[in-house]
């Protein structure tokens, strides 16, 4: 598929399938040049041209694959993968752990594939304002169409075309798991809304398990070629979703009942502040000014509908 139409090309001395590999091997298991160069018995110069030559085919793919397909639906969340930040704004990029991260704002839909990747944010940066940033000025931005939405957790305004949980009440699915069912027509709600939203939470778990370039605490790249090749992590995702090969994180974690997920999730992305906080006063960064009053109607509606005859849950 790369060298058909994303313009990967072969060379006399090293075959598609053994660019490729190097490339696989880089960022799966997080090897070096020097790694790569003595497994495959090449130059470091010649490892280090193939695996430009597949970062830039991935790119190009990248551009087709981390699109909506089809109706903008599904969940939006911020996450933080390390970064190696720029010198001269080192301290932007510091999270509460003192370990600099970039923000990461996806879009996935409900079969775990990302429809939109913003990268390259300082970690430091709230998740409302990278939104506020990337719906107001970013051209790629897949708004939702009217009557549809994203599902959003309680860091995020609920506006049109997001809509976010009951606040002050049980929300995650594992308060549920450890503290009952839902008591109240609200809680309901919330228990279904966390459900669905979990979605984006198992997608990044299976993301970052997958690709262990990810975990490293200190990325020895810069940050554009660390941007270039997160994004090319994130393609090859979801080109391994829509090979429809039986893949064993996607199966492990292809649903989360007990919220499993949201923990994995937390846990591994030390930067993130709690839901609460994200956007520090949240409803203060306005990324759609008007229409707040219609997704409360809706909020309001699904949750009278939910509690109606399904109570004691």
């Amino acid at each position: 598929m790369l060298a058909e139409r994303y313009g990967l090309k072969e060379t006399h001395h090293v075959y598609l399938e053994e660019s490729v590999a190097m490339f696989l091997e880089t960022v799966a298991q997080d090897k070096t040049k020097r790694d790569i160069a003595a497994r495959y018995q090449r130059s470091v110069d010649t490892v280090q041209r193939k695996l430009d030559d597949v970062l830039s085919a991935l790119l190009k793919f990248a551009e087709d694959t981390l699109r909506p397909q089809e109706d903008c639906i599904g969940a939006l969340d911020g996450t933080h993968v390390p970064v190696r930040p720029p010198s001269q704004n080192a301290e932007a990029y510091k999270g509460r752990k003192q370990d600099p991260t970039m923000n990461v704002l996806a879009i996935c839909n409900f079969d775990m594939k990302f429809i939109y990747a913003y990268l390259g944010v300082p970690g430091r940066a709230h998740d409302t304002k990278v939104l506020t940033h990337c719906a107001r000025n970013e051209a790629s931005f897949p708004h939702p169409p009217p009557g549809k939405y994203y599902l959003v957790d309680s860091g995020y305004p609920t506006r049109t075309g997001y809509l976010g949980p009951h606040r002050s009440m049980r929300y995650h699915l594992g308060q549920f798991a450890r503290g009952g069912p839902p008591v109240s027509a609200r809680e309901l709600f919330n228990r279904k809304h966390s459900g669905l939203r979990s979605v984006i939470e198992r997608t990044f778990v299976v993301w970052k398990a997958k690709w262990r370039i990810l975990d490293r605490k200190h990325p020895k790249y810069g940050l554009v070629k660390w941007i270039k090749l997160v994004t090319a992590t994130m393609a090859l995702h979801n080109f391994i979703r829509d090979s429809h090969r039986e893949d064993h994180d996607f199966v492990q974690w292809q649903s989360d009942d007990d919220g499993e997920a949201e923990e994995e999730e937390a846990d591994s992305d030390g930067d993130e502040e709690d839901d609460d906080d994200h956007g520090g006063s949240g409803g203060h960064t306005v990324y759609e000014p008007t229409g707040d009053r219609s997704m409360e109607c809706l909020s309001k509606n699904s949750t009278d509908e939910y509690g109606r005859g399904r109570l004691p849950y």
